[in-house]
């Protein structure tokens, strides 16, 4: 980690206690990650890290990780911080003034956070050199005056701006952009983009649309006839022929696309749901290993039907559909109880299904895991060390989470401070 100075993230207004920091916040800031740790455990036994410190020691580290990365690094500590950018769009808007790719990906985080005015983007980057920026001015690019640009950039040999730019065809649902669309939908290399431009079809609807997405469910893998399913989900495309298909694909076809199709008339509600709710039941009980997952997922457990379904998933040999079932059964009122009681002993294994076990009790509020993490922050592997800080964040123990604020990997320190900062944006219970 590198010394940053205290002053320049202050003027910054990069902390929401401002410049009274001090201690182990004043430490993550222009310290060393050795006096990190040594902070945070002092901190820890004198009682000093209640919820607003430790907040304001994640808005820190996470500050920290972005200022300092740099190159390839940078921009993956940028993903990272995606879903808790809002508190952090004072560093963002710093690192936006620099020249290179990673600036260009803080640009495009701020002006999805809509703190950066869309045509004047449009305006300045549409036609950069640099595929980074072009791609800044290709989100952009959403009003239907943009939509000459727009069809030309989903073209471009630069796959980050073909991505942005149909992620704008999404938002702008531009009729005109339809045939664009469909040649990316078919051809473009890149599978995201593709998805990208059968989402952005089905945003768009029209009898045009859907008798596209009936030309690509014909020739499409199964990856991509799920994003189909997701696109005949959407509001312009289920009132024009949409909700047939899903119910046709839900009644008829077999694997993941029918588990997708049946989780989406759930969704939708209304006559239809029913089927899906039914489908989804007997994939939670027949299916293979990976739909009985997917479908655990994707339904409502207050459905007698799936419930039922999951109460004997939950007594299944294979622990790890067991699991998943019981973590479901445990956010419920009526199950709870029970599935805590037979999550307890899981919890003890060294392995994932330990792991998932103990977070799955954490997020059911159980106290008595608490140990089990605190201990599970010192495992090898780093996604266990981050799930166990989740755990005790969810169990509301913010000292002894802020462990993992200090960890050895970055990877851990950003997630955690991330989960941290995501939850000050949500009302407290």
């Amino acid at each position: 980690m590198k010394a940053l100075g205290l002053s320049t993230l202050c003027l910054l207004g990069a902390l929401a206690s401002g410049c009274a920091t001090s201690g182990v916040v004043d430490t993550a800031l222009h310290g060393d990650l050795a006096a990190l740790k040594r902070d945070v455990k002092r901190a820890q036994e004198r009682d000093e890290l209640d919820r607003g410190r430790v907040a304001d020691l994640a808005q820190a580290v996470a500050s920290r990780e972005v200022r300092s990365a740099k190159g390839a690094a940078a921009i993956e500590k940028l993903h990272a911080v995606r879903p808790c950018a809002a508190p952090l769009s004072a560093v963002l808007s710093d690192r936006a003034k620099k020249g290179d790719d990673a600036a260009a990906e803080a640009t495009l985080i701020l002006l999805e956070l809509g703190k950066l005015n869309a045509p004047r983007q449009v305006k300045k980057y549409g036609a950069a050199s640099s595929g980074a920026w072009r791609a800044v001015g290709a989100r952009a690019a959403t009003r239907p005056s943009d939509g000459p640009l727009r069809r030309q950039l989903i073209q471009d040999p630069d796959e980050r701006v073909r991505r942005a730019a149909l992620s704008a065809a999404v938002d702008a649902r531009q009729p005109d952009d339809l045939d664009a669309l469909l040649e990316a939908a078919r051809l473009d290399p890149d599978p995201l983009s593709r998805s990208l431009a059968v989402r952005a079809v089905g945003a768009i609807g029209g009898p045009k649309a859907a008798l596209a997405l009936d030309d690509l469910w014909a020739r499409a893998d199964e990856t991509t006839r799920v994003t189909v399913i997701d696109a005949w989900s959407m509001e312009a495309t289920y009132r024009q022929g949409g909700d047939r298909k899903l119910v046709r694909i839900a009644e008829t076809e077999q694997g993941v696309t029918q588990v997708s199709a049946a989780a989406a008339l759930t969704r939708r509600g209304g006559d239809v749901a029913q089927l899906g709710t039914q489908v989804l039941a007997r994939a939670i009980k027949e299916g293979s290993e990976l739909e009985r997952r997917l479908a655990i997922q994707l339904a409502s457990p207050d459905d007698p039907d799936v419930q039922k379904a999951l109460q004997d998933a939950a007594k299944d040999g294979n622990k790890e559909v067991a699991v998943i079932a019981l973590a479901k059964l445990a956010g419920t009122k009526k199950g709870r109880q029970k599935a805590i009681i037979a999550l307890r002993p899981m919890a003890k294994k060294t392995d994932d299904v330990g792991v998932q076990a103990r977070a799955a009790l954490a997020a059911a509020a159980d106290a008595s895991i608490k140990s089990d993490l605190v201990a599970q922050l010192d495992a090898p592997t780093a996604r266990y060390r981050t799930v166990a800080a989740v755990g005790l964040l969810r169990l509301g123990d913010y000292s002894r989470a802020a462990t993992a604020l200090a960890d050895d990997d970055p990877v851990v320190r950003t997630a955690v401070a991330c989960s941290v900062l995501s939850a000050e944006t949500r009302p407290r219970r």
